[in-house]
């Protein structure tokens, strides 16, 4: 019981410091950008943004320059070309599904929060049928759908998660997504659950439940259905 209670105080310390939010509408040139096993096509590549194309069954990696820990990757596969899009001064795009965002050196408990919006007419999904995904990390976003983009344009959305692994893998399964800005550190679903005085503790079958507002939440702050 004691290690359970003394885990979850240091998700709730881990996750209120070294918030660091990586506005990629500040990397604006080519230079901004770590490019590896892509090919830039010359013919889509606007003034704006650079279009890269990956060869069949290689991954490609993309990361903002000086912040390689944050790595874009997606990898082709034989049925067509897969583009990765860098829009400078606004943001990464994955041009199609199964891009996977890749996190080194995070610490366990703090909070991941992606301003993400599906790149076409096909909602981008972030949850996992299979539950392989996200790994090293748990949702706290209870929806993890970005709705098609529409006739007013994109369509912003913000979704949460919180790190239970120094390495963090989120994985996007149907139709490619922009991302505009990704933070690292902050206050957590977990943090507000955990400090306030009107919330509950409890064990369950061995494990730590903590009430807010009639919802439950598992020691990482995962709502307990």
């Amino acid at each position: 019981m004691k290690k359970i209670f003394f885990f979850a105080a240091a998700l709730v310390a881990a996750a209120t410091i070294n918030a660091e939010t990586y506005d990629f509408s500040k990397y604006a040139t080519e230079a901004d950008w770590i490019v590896k096993s892509a090919t830039k096509n010359a013919t889509e590549t606007k003034e704006d943004k650079l279009v890269y194309d990956i060869t069949s069954n290689v991954e490609a990696v993309v990361s903002p320059k000086g912040a390689e820990n944050i790595q874009f990757t997606i990898k082709n596969g034989s049925d067509k070309t897969k583009a990765i899009v860098i829009n400078l001064g606004n943001s990464f795009e994955f041009g199609g599904k199964n891009g996977i965002i890749k996190l080194s050196g995070v610490q366990v408990g703090t909070s991941i929060k992606l301003v993400v919006a599906a790149k076409g007419g096909t909602a981008a999904n972030f949850a996992d049928a299979a539950g392989t995904y996200p790994k090293g990390a748990i949702a706290v976003s209870t929806d993890l759908t970005c709705p098609a983009k529409g006739s007013e344009g994109y369509i912003w959305k913000t979704l949460e998660y919180q790190a239970t692994s120094g390495n963090v893998e989120i994985k996007e399964f149907t139709g490619g997504y922009r991302i505009s800005s990704l933070t690292i550190g902050g206050e957590t679903a977990i943090n507000n659950t955990a400090v306030e005085a009107k919330a509950t503790k409890y064990m369950e079958n061995g494990a730590l439940v903590i009430v807010k507002n009639g919802v439950k939440y598992n020691a990482l702050g995962a709502v307990i259905e």
